[in-house]
């Protein structure tokens, strides 16, 4: 490192124009939980840094974060040896000056931070009340017992809005969690991150969230002395009594302020607690998928390993319990989707069909259609008469179910709609070529089943095809 010293003000100018390198710094100070940084690891993210910079920059560099140079700036506020180890200790005020420059390294509150905080508030409320001072703004020792008060006050609000402004942010990062997990194909690597990510929000939850939350509660109910409300109320009658009405208002507009926090810190809660459940449960049924998995590998390699079992045992579903019931759910229906050229083709013709046939609908003989159950020679005309126009004015096209396409046709046209219409539309399409246009039938013996009413029909599917001249 550089002999050459700076004041501190270029010294820190300089550390903010290069500010990565003291985030890098704090964020591993976060992480290992530690109030200070190794010299080494310092020096070895510097050098790191320097290695893209102009050979000016570097000596600049050299010369701003040298040890000595921060020492003597006031920057560093301690160097000393620990386990043979040099560690480094910045001064905490250098410190929430870079904290603000990324929300990332917001200080998280603990239970121990918060308590220490208020055992300094409650130090102060006894003073007020001890009367062993004058309650004048001329006696200097209670000037300074007021400003002290407000800056402790000032200094937990702000520690709590800045808490809470990473605290919000926590949805996102559990939802990118979340994605990075279910984008992983790999089933050890989709548990690992799973449980990591358990293990991370329900540290922060326990260790960082609750015990905020707690703090909060003007409910809440400490052995070793008033909670934070308690103390705010006891400050807003001290200052009442000495008819200090300004100060007063400002203890109680503290105390809106901490309980609108605590509404707010609660939402977290309850979000990460839902969070926790909900990966809790996808990691349990994960892990017996995967279980379960494994024992019917283990159950298919026995079967072909031995020439004379195809099958696996049913012994192995009745241990399991995993499988139990599978044989009593319906199997899935194929949904028949082809690329052909054959189905694509059946699949227009039958559109450009139902088109022509809605056109029948501008017919005013068409509107009203009704079919009823009637035996008289008079009404069965009738409804024939309108069954064979509608049929004829059809547009035939290639159908693998002609008695299926033709139902839906008709239905759609009759206010009154009756399965023996459909039959007498068939009979009419069996005995007309003027209506089969150029299509030849073909009786399959597959068979399918019809709904009409409570009753179900029987039939064998019917096949028209184009036949080319």
């Amino acid at each position: 490192m550089s002999d050459q010293r700076l004041l501190t003000i270029p010294t820190f100018a300089i550390m903010l124009e290069h500010h990565t390198i003291m985030r890098d710094v704090i964020r591993t100070m976060d992480e290992s939980g530690e109030p200070y940084v190794r010299e080494a690891s310092f020096i070895s993210r510097l050098h790191r840094y320097i290695q893209g910079q102009s050979k000016e920059k570097q000596k600049q560099l050299r010369t701003a974060f040298s040890t000595d140079n921060l020492l003597a700036s006031h920057i560093l506020v301690d160097k000393d040896e620990f386990g043979g180890e040099s560690r480094l200790i910045f001064d905490r005020a250098v410190i929430g000056v870079f904290r603000l420059f990324d929300r990332s390294l917001f200080q998280d509150l603990t239970d121990v931070a918060l308590k220490i905080q208020l055992g300094g508030i409650r130090l102060l409320l006894e003073n007020l009340q001890s009367g062993s001072m004058l309650y004048s703004d001329s006696d200097l020792d209670f000037k300074e017992l007021i400003d002290e008060l407000f800056h402790q006050l000032s200094e937990l609000l702000n520690s709590i809005r800045l808490n809470l402004v990473k605290m919000q942010t926590i949805n996102q990062e559990l939802s990118d969690a979340s994605e990075l997990a279910a984008k992983s194909h790999n089933p050890q690597v989709f548990s690992a991150l799973q449980q990591e990510s358990i293990e991370k929000i329900s540290l922060l939850l326990s260790r960082h969230i609750l015990p905020t939350r707690q703090f909060l509660d003007e409910k809440s109910r400490l052995k070793d002395g008033p909670n934070l409300f308690e103390c705010l109320q006891s400050l807003r009658s001290q200052f009442d009594l000495h008819q200090d009405h300004q100060r007063a208002n400002a203890m109680l507009r503290y105390e809106v302020s901490f309980n609108s926090f605590h509404k707010q810190i609660s939402k977290v809660s309850q979000s990460v607690d839902h969070f926790l459940a909900r990966s809790k449960k996808r990691l349990q049924q994960f892990n017996a998928i995967e279980g379960a998995f494994s024992e019917l590998v283990n159950a298919l390699d026995a079967t072909k390993q031995n020439l004379k079992r195809s099958q696996i045992d049913g012994k192995f579903a009745r241990d399991n319990g995993t499988f139990m019931g599978l044989m009593q759910q319906a199997r899935p229906k194929v949904l028949r989707i082809s690329s052909s050229e054959a189905y694509l083709n059946n699949v227009v013709s039958d559109i450009e069909a139902r088109v022509v046939d809605r056109s029948l609908l501008e017919q005013s003989r068409y509107v009203d259609l009704v079919s009823v159950k009637d035996d008289s020679t008079e009404q069965r005309l009738a409804r024939a008469e309108q069954i064979f126009e509608l049929v004829k004015n059809m547009k035939m096209a290639e159908y693998q179910d002609l008695t299926l396409s033709l139902h839906r046709r008709l239905k759609d046209y009759f206010s009154d709609y009756h399965f023996v219409d459909l039959l007498e539309g068939l009979n009419f399409i069996l005995r007309s070529e003027a209506i089969l246009d150029g299509h030849t039938l073909k009786m399959t013996n597959f068979r399918q089943r019809l709904a009409q009413g409570d009753n179900i029909y029987l039939y064998r599917k019917i096949r028209t095809e184009r036949v080319i001249q």
